[in-house]
């Protein structure tokens, strides 16, 4: 089957460490997303974890300006220090304007707390929008943080990325359980023995969003776990591209 495919997970530009196929722009991108019939995707900029999430953020605003495929993520930083979120801005409609429809964070990276004490009325809006946050297990967050970020906030969309594999269903599972915002992104998911399958029999395909993790990973990879994954046709077009379109549409700037 052709799968309508949404990559939820994937980034431009140059990291500090060597991949094996790094995308300068945002036209190498576009080649890559081609040559794998991926038709949509919520995209950042390597620069928002590896540089300046300021720097970073302007960077991703002007590489998809125009683009009518790509949607992206701005990175945030403690409303304190008037970096990223200032008082005299209109945060959210500066992300409309944008063409940005969700956030990420990277605390233990960037050397703060993501918790209430930091994130406050601020975090509660996040939630009153719908914007979703998408925090990776790879790159700055710990499982301790998400566990408290969500006791906190147990309304906020939610969406755990690079999850990992081995075991990965005991950190994961009691969230899905608790908080029905809570989606996870599939790049690493399918890899955990039955994991995508196990999943969705228990929570259902809506909490799982399609990502390759590129250029982390091969697109290929996770594209071929979906397309196999042991569940109904249309779970895996949910899963595909239909919940993060749902999510998306959900979203109040």
């Amino acid at each position: 089957m052709q799968l309508d495919l949404f990559d939820v997970n994937l980034y431009i530009g140059r990291p500090t460490r060597e991949l094996y196929a790094p995308v300068s722009t945002i036209d190498e991108l576009l080649v890559q997303l081609d040559r794998q019939r991926i038709s949509r995707a919520l995209v950042w900029h390597v620069a928002q974890r590896d540089a300046s999430p300021v720097t970073g953020n302007a960077m991703l605003s002007a590489a998809i300006a125009g683009q009518d495929r790509l949607w992206g993520c701005w990175t945030i930083l403690p409303p304190q220090t008037g970096e990223v979120i200032r008082g005299d801005h209109d945060f959210f409609g500066d992300m409309r304007a944008n063409r940005i429809v969700a956030l990420r964070a990277f605390p233990e990276l960037h050397r703060y707390l993501l918790n209430c004490v930091v994130f406050g009325r601020w975090m509660d809006q996040i939630v009153e929008r719908r914007i979703p946050l998408l925090l990776s297990m790879e790159h700055g967050v710990t499982w301790p943080a998400v566990y408290g970020l969500l006791e906190a906030y147990p309304a906020l969309t939610c969406i755990l990325c690079d999850v990992g594999i081995w075991g990965v269903d005991r950190y994961t599972w009691p969230l899905l359980e608790n908080y029905p915002s809570v989606h996870l992104e599939t790049s690493l998911v399918a890899l955990e023995d039955g994991g995508m399958e196990a999943t969705v029999a228990r929570y259902g395909a809506k909490r799982l969003v399609f990502g390759t993790g590129f250029p982390e990973r091969y697109p290929e990879s996770a594209i071929l776990q979906l397309l196999h994954a042991e569940i109904s046709d249309d779970d895996k077009q949910k899963i595909a591209s239909g919940n993060l379109q749902d999510l998306l549409a959900r979203v109040v700037l």
